[in-house]
């Protein structure tokens, strides 16, 4: 519990500082989670979906959102809390939104 209100405490704080936007470049590191964690469902164009998998080129989720399915996960998306740190999170978002074709 104390952890969930760490990072929304962490996230809160980033947002108002930064706004509500990821805008570092994508690294080796957002890539090489992104692909050990999510290109089974997602595809390496994040197209793929598979299980019902969205389709993340479509995305227009905010950054607060992406990070939210990222850690709590949603239908056959397991939750990745206690898997990822909040800067392996934040890799991930950042790659996700460079898949984004809109």
């Amino acid at each position: 519990m104390t952890g969930s209100i760490a990072f929304l405490l962490s996230l809160t704080f980033y947002t108002t500082l930064y706004g509500n936007t990821f805008t570092r470049p994508q690294d080796a590191t957002g890539v090489a989670l992104y692909k050990q964690n999510c290109v089974r469902c997602h595809g390496a164009n994040g197209r793929k979906g598979f299980l019902g998998a969205k389709d993340l080129s479509k995305s227009i989720l905010a950054d607060s959102e992406i990070i939210q399915k990222i850690r709590n996960g949603k239908g056959f998306m397991p939750s990745f809390k206690k898997k990822l740190s909040v800067g392996e999170i934040e890799a991930i978002v950042v790659f996700v939104k460079g898949l984004r074709t809109n």
